[in-house]
């Protein structure tokens, strides 16, 4: 695990009580994130919330109730911290925001299967996950997701509530705004930036700056609308 997190506990090997979490949310992206929570042990999460209670077979946590239930939860389990736990950007910003009301904190999530450089900068409640890599001097917003095997290489800027899903590359440099989607196997050329709310789809090659709410695919990546529209 990196230094240089905005959320610094959970350092392998420390010697401190471990930090108990709760998860907000219990679904597949749930149990990704759990089994990288777990790989530290700094964090021992007690049990999850969802939105209608439930959770998915085999979540190795019990779901002790709602999402709207998640200050009771974390009083009566005695949790310092919350991970919320959904793959949707806009869910997760929202649940976050509701958490943030609460006065409840949030925790990272770095798999001891990914590579995150000593050098970069991790934000509350983001995930970086098996085999990601997150390179010198990137700084990653708030509740970001670096999926399996995504690459952030150095310097980077991703704004909070970002997803740069599976085998997706941040080349050198690259900048994302706020709530932006990156595909599964798209790549960003060095340099360029693209705006907050904007959708590149799987495989696309993004060679020039995308503006903020544009949908863009395809070798090269061109625009195919708005999002929304």
């Amino acid at each position: 695990m990196a230094g240089g997190n905005e959320v610094e506990q959970g350092a392998f090997g420390r010697d401190e009580p471990a930090v108990k979490v709760v998860l907000v949310g219990a679904g597949g992206h749930a149990r990704v994130c759990l089994e990288a929570l777990h790989d530290d042990p700094g964090h021992q999460v007690v049990g999850a919330v969802s939105g209608d209670g439930t959770g998915v077979d085999g979540l190795p946590v019990p779901v002790l109730g709602l999402d709207a239930d998640l200050p009771a939860v974390v009083r009566t389990k005695g949790a310092e911290r919350v991970f919320v736990a959904i793959g949707d950007n806009a869910a997760r910003a929202a649940l976050t925001s509701r958490c943030d009301s609460e006065g409840l904190l949030s925790t990272v999530a770095i798999s001891r299967h990914a590579v995150v450089s000593p050098a970069a900068v991790i934000g509350g409640g983001s995930a970086v996950l098996p085999g990601a890599v997150v390179n010198a001097a990137a700084r990653l917003g708030r509740g970001v997701i670096v999926n399996t095997n995504a690459s952030v290489d150095h310097d980077c800027v991703v704004g909070d509530f970002v997803h740069v899903s599976p085998r997706a590359a941040l080349c050198g440099g690259v900048r994302v705004g706020g709530g932006t989607f990156i595909g599964a196997g798209a790549t960003v050329v060095p340099n360029v930036t693209i705006g907050a709310r904007a959708v590149v789809s799987p495989g696309a090659v993004v060679m020039n700056d995308v503006p903020d709410g544009a949908v863009v695919s395809g070798n090269p990546a061109r625009s195919h609308g708005r999002v929304g529209a």
